[in-house]
């Protein structure tokens, strides 16, 4: 991992999956995972009437791991400001959309695979 020591977290331990150093610049990161087989979307914890915290609660950067049917893998890596960007942005443009019947401001918040496409592979995220 780029002279970087990782090492995963206990279960449960909150906003984290895995604890990254580089032993020589003594520079350290703390990473969120998120996994999804077959599904086109990842939930992140939020709903949309929680949208004003959410810099408190996305305050590292995140790796999305997508396996499809056939089990390939793809990896989508996000800045911690990159990721609360792309939030915003498709969470307006979910809200705003045309609809018949009125959303309610409590509904979960997810981002699609096909709007994490530009990070795919995009590891330089994580040290930024």
């Amino acid at each position: 991992m780029k002279g970087w020591v990782a090492s995963l977290t206990l279960k449960n331990y909150p906003s984290v999956d895995i604890f990254g150093l580089n032993p020589h610049t003594k520079k350290t990161v703390n990473i969120q995972v998120k996994t999804t087989k077959i599904k086109k979307d990842y939930l992140i914890g939020l709903r949309h009437d929680q949208r004003n915290i959410i810099k408190e609660v996305i305050t590292t950067p995140y790796i999305f791991v997508h396996i499809n049917k056939n089990s390939d893998v793809r990896y989508f890596i996000l800045s911690t400001e990159e990721f609360i960007e792309l939030i915003e942005v498709t969470d307006d443009k979910y809200f705003n959309r045309p609809r018949e019947i009125a959303l309610k401001p409590n509904y979960p918040i997810a981002v699609q695979v096909s709007d994490l496409e530009k990070y795919e592979d995009n590891w330089d995220s994580l040290w930024k």
